[in-house]
């Protein structure tokens, strides 16, 4: 079993300290530890966490390639009892068989018919909206168990950061209603259902309040959390959203970004010194 999530973390009298930033994480956390738990004690064995710690310093190229074949495989994998990975045939099978249905059409030299266009003819953009497909096959289709949920959360880190730094995207072309029928899952969390929220606010700006890219998909939860706490907070939490609400605020015709909005916040690393004390102290 594996999580993916953001935490806070410091280093501390060298140990590592991580504290989730969603407490929604929290029940599969604590799940996967009780798992562990009950494992070395039937084993008699230690099992060690394989972790990544990952804080990025520098921009990372996001491959769509490869992020397209891994959602390939989450979608066959979701599919299957064991969650078996396909076979290279079965995975180009099922391949075939999305690109049908959310690939661009191009008509066919031969007979003049639209046929899907393939990843290795597609542009960035026809890529991505190859992408943005697979994630709705996911998010309405699929019963993801928790590991596949987990991989599939980490390529949305991944993807909503990219698409964030694009001059180009695909909400700059969609409508709102266009947006609500493909992006049901959260933009921050990967979760649903999800309620829109306003980038730059409708008293900000009113003649973007139809805009696709002023728009963030959130759960209920999120969006009232942000109403609550406000950029810094947000945005803190869910990092990877950065550019995409950056990008909103210059595309509004750089409209003043709040002052909340890039500010690093102090307590956390308070915070987590407090935590790291007591748990050294018990």
């Amino acid at each position: 079993m594996k999580v993916t999530a953001f935490f806070h973390g410091i280093f501390f009298k060298n140990q590592i300290v991580l504290r989730a930033t969603d407490d929604r994480d929290l029940p599969l956390i604590k799940k996967m530890f009780d798992s562990k738990k009950s494992r070395e004690e039937r084993t008699k064995r230690e099992i060690l966490l394989k972790c990544e710690i990952d804080a990025p310093l520098q921009k990372k190229t996001f491959k769509q390639l490869g992020a397209i074949w891994k959602l390939i495989e989450i979608i066959f994998m979701s599919s299957t009892p064991e969650m078996r990975k396909p076979t290279k045939e079965e995975m180009y099978d099922l391949y075939l068989d999305l690109l049908e249905e959310y690939a661009d059409k191009t008509p066919s030299s031969v007979s003049g018919r639209l046929r899907p266009v393939h990843i290795s003819e597609s542009n960035t953009m026809a890529a991505a909206r190859f992408i943005d497909g697979l994630l709705y096959h996911l998010a309405n289709v699929c019963d993801l168990k928790p590991d596949l949920q987990a991989d599939v959360r980490s390529v949305i880190y991944e993807w909503e950061e990219w698409r964030g730094k694009q001059k180009v995207d695909l909400n700059d072309f969609r409508s709102i209603e266009e947006m609500r029928e493909f992006v049901t899952y959260s933009e921050a969390s990967g979760r649903s259902p999800v309620d829109f929220h306003h980038i730059v606010s409708r008293g900000a700006a009113p003649q973007f309040v139809n805009c696709a890219w002023n728009i963030l998909a959130l759960t209920r939860e999120e969006h009232e959390e942000f109403h609550r706490k406000g950029w810094d907070c947000f945005l803190n939490k869910y990092p990877h959203l950065k550019p995409k609400v950056k990008r909103a605020f210059d595309k509004a015709g750089h409209l003043p970004i709040p002052d909340d909005f890039m500010k690093t916040t102090k307590r956390t690393y308070g915070a987590m010194k407090s935590l790291t004390q007591e748990a050294l102290e018990d």
